[in-house]
């Protein structure tokens, strides 16, 4: 009798661990691990006009139309004309995901934009710096100017997204963050390439 006891008293046991070690996988108690934004600058091994002609690749690619009369490719800039992002009721959104509005509005957002400022500032003959400045912008909905643009302060993510994109199609490395479906991309906005 004492070893059919004992018996059942193991097999009590031995569920229980199995319970609470599949009971524990179920569930998680931390928050989702963020990757750090990459440095920008962004330092890699490759000469200016390698970035340079690649940046120019993926603008292309993209449909990214750049300014010529902003641009100063001898210096190692590249800025892009400005793109519309979003239009309707979700620009309001769509520009706190991307920028802090400014203090204290409560304004009719109608229309959202961002041009792209892209330098390759070189360090050495083989070692070049990738630096990527976004200005984001806001219309709004003003009975006295109908095309009035707020200028809104980014909070980093369009910025980290293009350095992402393009430093790692300029190193042959995935250097994109994983979406919510798993899968790594390569894109600005809704431009993947």
């Amino acid at each position: 009798m004492t070893n059919l006891k004992c018996r059942l008293f193991f097999l009590a046991v031995a569920f229980l661990a199995v319970s609470a070690t599949s009971a524990n996988a179920q569930f998680t108690f931390d928050k989702p691990k963020t990757e750090p934004p990459l440095d920008n600058p962004y330092t890699m091994s490759v000469p200016r006009e390698k970035i340079l002609e690649t940046v120019r690749d993926i603008l292309k690619t993209c449909s990214l139309q750049i300014d010529d009369t902003l641009s100063k490719p001898s210096e190692g800039k590249i800025v892009t004309r400005p793109i519309n992002f979003s239009k309707g009721v979700t620009t309001k959104t769509d520009l706190e995901y991307l920028a802090t509005l400014p203090a204290g509005d409560v304004r009719n957002w109608v229309q959202g934009r961002y041009s792209l400022e892209i330098t390759a500032l070189p360090l050495d003959q083989k070692r070049s710096q990738l630096l990527i400045s976004a200005n984001i912008q806001g219309r709004i909905a003003d009975v006295l100017s109908a095309n009035k643009w707020i200028d809104c302060q980014s909070n980093g993510r369009l910025e980290d997204e293009v350095l992402r994109g393009l430093a790692g199609k300029i190193l042959g490395i995935d250097l994109s963050m994983k979406t919510s479906s798993g899968r790594n991309s390569r894109r600005i906005l809704t431009c993947e390439y």
